[in-house]
């Protein structure tokens, strides 16, 4: 046993030898094959190697996932210039828009449009509800003014007014756009911000109301013409109003001094640029000589 002992011991010096040590040139062409590789492939990790437990850079693409939602496969957030910042925005189907449509023309006393698309605010609806506006303004103008139309010697011909569909985009989609970005902005000044995805949804609905009416006022009928506007109106106001005040009373405590100042003032700006376009609707699109 000791005869056998002393030659183990022998043969573990020689292998430490410092002189029996040598350096081995890697160049491009010869990797070193690696244990710990094999192992892994083999589906199996070997636990002999030093740093067998640290993945490959391709075996960390095999672990996370592909897409890692906000992230996108670069690896930097998603930019509000991309596509993929909206989609989600977009992403709603025909009885969503559908439910939301008839609240806005359904209000209630105290606002519940937020608390319905608190979750998930779209503008899909907006922005069809404001081009088909459009559209739907230009088309029935024209035509309601082709029945009223009368030949005279100096105008013998009636002719398309391609004007109005011009002005109707313009008037629409800065009431849907333009003015929505001012409320924010005054809603972040006195401390009572609201996300402007909600504002742009819930301005965009607002207009839901005027696509049938714009279809009524087609009747030869000025009293009536101005019924209509007033009425939609009116229901588009609650809506727009209540909603607000309903956001409003919750970030203005009553207790506070000037409160109500700034409640009212939200608040009258709101209503003083909806009547303003009202006046706009009937002067320029819904009245014919």
């Amino acid at each position: 046993m000791s005869g056998s002992g002393s030659l183990l011991d022998l043969e573990q010096e020689r292998s430490l030898a410092p002189q029996d040590l040598s350096f081995q040139d890697f160049g491009p062409g010869n990797t070193p094959a690696v244990s710990s590789a094999a192992g892994y492939q083999a589906g199996g990790i070997d636990s002999g190697a030093i740093g067998s437990s640290m993945l490959k850079p391709q075996q960390l693409q095999q672990v996370l996932p592909d897409d890692s939602g906000a992230i996108d496969r670069g690896g930097a957030a998603s930019g509000f210039w991309t596509l993929k910042f909206y989609q989600p925005l977009f992403d709603v189907d025909t009885l969503q828009v559908l439910t939301r449509v008839k609240a806005s023309m359904l209000p209630r006393p105290r606002g519940v449009f937020f608390d319905l698309i608190s979750q998930t605010p779209d503008l899909y609806g907006p922005f069809w509800i404001a081009t088909t506006l459009i559209f739907s303004m230009a088309i029935t103008g024209n035509l309601a003014s082709f029945f009223a139309f009368k030949p005279t010697i100096q105008n013998p011909n009636w002719t398309y007014n391609f004007n109005q569909l011009t002005l109707a985009g313009t008037v629409v989609y800065s009431y849907v756009t333009l003015l929505p970005l001012m409320l924010w902005l005054l809603l972040r000044y006195y401390e009572a911000s609201k996300r402007l995805v909600d504002i742009l949804c819930i301005y965009g609905y607002t207009l839901g109301v005027f696509v049938p009416i714009s279809v009524l006022c087609v009747v030869p009928s000025d009293s009536l013409r101005w019924l209509l506007v007033f009425l939609g109106g009116a229901v588009s106001g609650i809506f727009l109003l209540s909603n607000f005040h309903a956001h409003l009373s919750d970030c203005f405590p009553y207790g506070e001094a000037d409160a109500k100042r700034k409640m009212y003032i939200l608040l009258g700006g709101m209503a003083g640029t909806h009547v303003l376009l009202l006046f706009l609707f009937k002067i320029y699109f819904f009245h014919y000589a």
